[in-house]
């Protein structure tokens, strides 16, 4: 009996030294990543053309603006399913909830009106407003 505790406990302590060497061994272990040459002139070239982007100019459709933050959400929900192309953003401007077309920006008010005069059947209250976008967000106006 009293051997077969001495095996278990020398059992155990193999098992622990055994694990104790493992750790050591293995927790100096570093991943190394080799960047191509290609990917970081890509990522520089990127980071550069959207630190010199400025914004500019260009027309968008507001379709709501809302005092309640619930029915402005209901709002852009429902927008979405009756205009699935379009997506909405909305902008707190205190106290208004205002929605505006994250989609369709024009540099042209005009072809901003086109788009406004579909979206009045459904929403008399929209309107055109000139806002402050990145040039690569302007629609092309035959959309």
């Amino acid at each position: 009996m009293m051997e077969k505790y001495q095996m278990h406990a020398l059992f155990k302590k193999l098992l622990l030294l055994t694990f104790f060497f493992a750790c050591v061994v293995l927790l100096p272990a570093q991943n190394v990543i080799i960047k191509s040459p290609e990917l970081e002139h890509m990522l520089a070239l990127y980071a550069q053309r959207n630190k010199n982007q400025e914004t500019i100019k260009a027309w968008r459709i507001q379709v709501a603006a809302l005092s309640d933050r619930r029915e402005m959400e209901k709002e852009k929900i429902r927008f979405e399913n009756i205009f699935p192309y379009y997506r909405l953003e909305w902008i707190h401007d205190n106290p208004y909830y205002i929605l505006k077309i994250k989609d369709a920006v024009f540099k042209q008010k005009l072809d901003a009106l086109t788009l406004l005069h579909r979206i009045k059947r459904r929403y008399p209250s929209a309107l055109v407003i000139l806002d402050d976008v990145k040039p690569d967000k302007i629609l092309n106006p035959n959309f």
